[in-house]
C-alpha cells in the first residue's frame, strides 16, 4: 500500500506541475494571438550566418528580403567563398533591391562558427540601425515575420523577443516524433519569465541593449548563441517575449543517432549558458525516471504477487498518460491557428503524438540525465568540449 501512494503522490504532483505549466502557455499564446500588430516600425539589421545550402535555401532567403517592412538592411555572413551558399547569396542579392552585405568571417577555433559570423557581421552594421535581428536560413514562414518579431521590443522592460520552432515529423519516424513532442515540451517555458529562453533561430533585440548586456563579450569564447544572449539580457533585469507568430514549422525527420545528438546538444548548451533552465529540466526528469522505476516495481508486485495495492498503484500512476493526451487535444487547436500552413499535418499527427507519449516517458528522461556526464556536443560535423560560458574546446 505505501508504494501505491507513493506512486501516487508522484502522479500527483506530475500532473498539477504540467497542467500550471501547460495552462500558462496556452493562455498566453491565446493572448498574444488576440493582439493587434504593433506599430513599433524602427530601422532594423536583420543578421543571417549561412553555413552550407539548407533544402530550399534561395527561396527562404527570398522571402526574407521580401519582408513587409519600411527599412531594413541584410548582412549574410559566411566563414569562407568556398561555402557552397556564397554564391546563391551573391545572385541573390544582385536581384534585390535592399541594402545587402555579404561578409566573409574567416575561421575561428575559439568559438562556434555560427557566433564568429555572427560577430564579423555586427562590425558592419548601419549607424543608424536601432534593432538587431538574428535569423537562421529556414524561419521566414510569412511576410509580416519582421513586423511581429520587432513589434515587442517598443515595451521598456521588454530586452529581447524570439519565435521558436516546431518540428514536422513523417508519421512513421518515431525518434523524430519523440524529438517533436520533447521540443513541445520545452516550449511550455515560454511563458514563464523566470525559465523562458530566446532561440537563435529568430531573435529581435534593440542595438542599446545588445551593447549594454555585453553579449558580443559574452559569445567571444562561446559555442551557443541564444542562451549566452538570454542569460546576458536577463542580468539586466529585462525580459525575454516569445511571439507565437513566429513559431516556425520546421522538417523535422533525423535518425535514431541524430536526434540523440540534437537531444544531448540542447541538454549541454542549456546546462552551461543557463543553468537554471537546464536544473529545472534535470528535476522533472528525476521526477520522471522515479515514477517510471516506481511503475516498473508495482506492475510486477501486482503480477508475480497479486498484490492488489500494486495493481492499484500501476493505475493511479498511468493517470498521467490521458491528461497528456489532453493536453495534445488542447495544444493542436491552438497551434493549427498560429501554423496555419501546417494545420493538416497538426491534425493527422495527433493519434502518432499520443502513441510517441509512453515512448516519451521511457526514453527521455534517461537521456536528459546522460548530460549530467558528459559536456560534448557535436554540431555541423565539429566536436566541442563547452568547459565553462566563456571557454569553449574544439575537439575535431
Amino acid at each position: 500500500m505505501l508504494v501505491a501512494f507513493f506512486l501516487l503522490a508522484i502522479t500527483v504532483l506530475g500532473c498539477i506541475v504540467q497542467t500550471l505549466a501547460f495552462n500558462r502557455l496556452m493562455s498566453y499564446v491565446a493572448s498574444e494571438m488576440a493582439k493587434p500588430l504593433g506599430k513599433y516600425l524602427p530601422p532594423v539589421t536583420v543578421i543571417l550566418p549561412c553555413k552550407g545550402l539548407d533544402p530550399g535555401f534561395n527561396d527562404n532567403v527570398r522571402k526574407l528580403l521580401n519582408q513587409d517592412y519600411p527599412c531594413f538592411e541584410v548582412i549574410f555572413a559566411v566563414a569562407s567563398t568556398d561555402d557552397p551558399a556564397y554564391q546563391n547569396l551573391v545572385d541573390l542579392a544582385a536581384a534585390s533591391s535592399l541594402p545587402i552585405k555579404i561578409v566573409v568571417a574567416g575561421i575561428n577555433l575559439k568559438r562556434a562558427q555560427k557566433i564568429n559570423n555572427q560577430l564579423k557581421a555586427l562590425e558592419n552594421l548601419s549607424p543608424e540601425s536601432e534593432v538587431i535581428v538574428f535569423v537562421d536560413s529556414d524561419v521566414i514562414a510569412r511576410a509580416d515575420f519582421l513586423r511581429h518579431l520587432v513589434a515587442p521590443l517598443e515595451g521598456e522592460r521588454v530586452g529581447v523577443c524570439t519565435g521558436y520552432r516546431f518540428y514536422i515529423a513523417s508519421l512513421s519516424n518515431w525518434p523524430s516524433q519523440l524529438r517533436s513532442l520533447w521540443n513541445r515540451m520545452s516550449a511550455w517555458e515560454m511563458a514563464n519569465q523566470k525559465y523562458a529562453f530566446a532561440w537563435g533561430g529568430a531573435m529581435a533585440i534593440r542595438k542599446t541593449v545588445f551593447e549594454k548586456a555585453g553579449v558580443a563579450a559574452h559569445w567571444d569564447q562561446a559555442a551557443d548563441d541564444d542562451l549566452s544572449l538570454t542569460t546576458a539580457v536577463k542580468e539586466l533585469g529585462l525580459d525575454v517575449h516569445f511571439v507565437p507568430q513566429c513559431l516556425v514549422a520546421t522538417d523535422g525527420d533525423s535518425s535514431v543517432a541524430e536526434i540523440f545528438e540534437w537531444t544531448n546538444r540542447q541538454l549541454i548548451l542549456t546546462k552551461v549558458y543557463y543553468p537554471k533552465l537546464w536544473g529545472r529540466a534535470v528535476g522533472r526528469a528525476v521526477v520522471m525516471a522515479v515514477w517510471l522505476i516506481a511503475m516498473i516495481g508495482a506492475l510486477g508486485g501486482w503480477l508475480l504477487f497479486g498484490d492488489r495495492s500494486m495493481g492499484m498503484a500501476v493505475f493511479a500512476g498511468l493517470t498521467l498518460i490521458p491528461l497528456e493526451v489532453i493536453f495534445l487535444i488542447r495544444a493542436r487547436r491552438l497551434w493549427q491557428q498560429v501554423l496555419t500552413d501546417n494545420s493538416q499535418y497538426i491534425q493527422e499527427s495527433f493519434l502518432t503524438s499520443c502513441a510517441a507519449i509512453p515512448l516519451a516517458h521511457l526514453i527521455l528522461p534517461w537521456i536528459t540525465l546522460f548530460s549530467l556526464l558528459t559536456n560534448r556536443i557535436q554540431w555541423r560535423g565539429i566536436t566541442y568540449e563547452l568547459r565553462s560560458p566563456t571557454e569553449t574546446l574544439i575537439i575535431s
